[in-house]
């Protein structure tokens, strides 16, 4: 038996107990009432611990009915093995909202432009530092071997922002329901781009991507992602602004966890309109006017 019991006079007599259940299926009949007496404890990494003893985290095994140890058994034929469904337990998450993943349709590949926001050091003695803004390329692909996600970005692609747009690729492929495995994802940046800054823009043009929207000409933005959705602060957001109004762009997206109220009457002073967001979707809505949803 592939079973791990409990020391014990207890142990002897759950040994002799499954012994019988294995070796004949009639028995489960006249033993149900033993059925009640034993105990399944879950161990994280090992087979489960069954017992004659409560434990704290371990569940009275119930009715012969509601479990069939002949599972386990290589003595018996598979025929004779019924399955048994998994249900998850309590200590998973599990959102019904996230469907299976199942293969993905094939699709064309889809680049979209990105404006991003660049500064460099401050200089000594001034208030703010030099700012830049660019358009980067950003092209997502279906992956026909199911041995992705295929992250690439060429060489501009400095460590911080190589793991930002690694996370925002896992992001938003969760976001919108789709298998990463079926996924190639390509970055190309004029110029070298460090820091996390950029993540939720990238995560914005990932879903959008997948869901064949079009990102707003007039939007630029500034804000990590996070793994939960989140879009997280970041600093020297006047500078970027500067480099959002570089870019002729019209509105401005930024997070809202920190106080930003004075970005917008910077920002009137700029022409630009501030809108703050907190997660992906209300990223998402802004920047596209759709809502963030499933792929069909």
């Amino acid at each position: 038996m592939d079973h791990n019991l409990s020391k014990g006079s207890g142990a002897t007599s759950l040994s002799v107990f499954l012994f019988f259940v294995v070796g004949s299926t009639t028995a489960l009949a006249d033993i149900s009432s033993a059925w009640a007496e034993t105990w399944v404890c879950p161990r994280p990494g090992q087979a489960d611990l069954y017992t004659d003893r409560e434990y704290p985290d371990c569940r009275q095994l119930g009715e012969a009915k509601t479990y069939s140890p002949l599972e386990r058994s290589p003595t018996l034929r598979p025929q004779h093995v019924t399955p048994v469904p998994s249900v998850p337990r309590a200590s998973r998450s599990y959102s019904p909202s996230q469907p299976p993943h199942r293969k993905p349709v094939p699709f064309q590949d889809v680049t979209l432009s990105l404006p991003l926001l660049s500064i460099g050091q401050d200089r000594v003695g001034s208030i703010t530092g030099s700012w830049r803004g660019y358009v980067a390329q950003l092209a997502v692909g279906y992956k026909a071997d199911g041995k992705g996600p295929e992250v690439l970005g060429d060489s501009n692609l400095m460590l911080g922002s190589a793991l930002s747009f690694r996370t925002a690729v896992a992001v938003a492929t969760k976001a919108v329901g789709y298998d990463p495995r079926y996924l190639t994802v390509r970055l190309l940046v004029p110029t070298q781009l460090d820091g996390p800054s950029a993540g939720g823009i990238f995560a914005v043009g990932i879903a959008a991507a997948l869901l064949g929207d079009s990102i707003r000409p007039d939007i630029c933005m500034s804000g990590t992602i996070e793994l939960n959705e989140e879009i997280q602060a970041v600093g020297r957001l006047e500078d970027k602004m500067n480099a959002c109004r570089d870019l002729r762009k019209t509105t401005m997206i930024v997070p809202d966890a920190l106080d930003n109220s004075h970005l917008t009457f910077t920002g009137a002073e700029r022409s630009i309109q501030v809108i703050e967001v907190h997660t992906l979707g209300e990223a998402y809505s802004a920047a596209t006017g759709q809502v963030l949803r499933h792929v069909p």
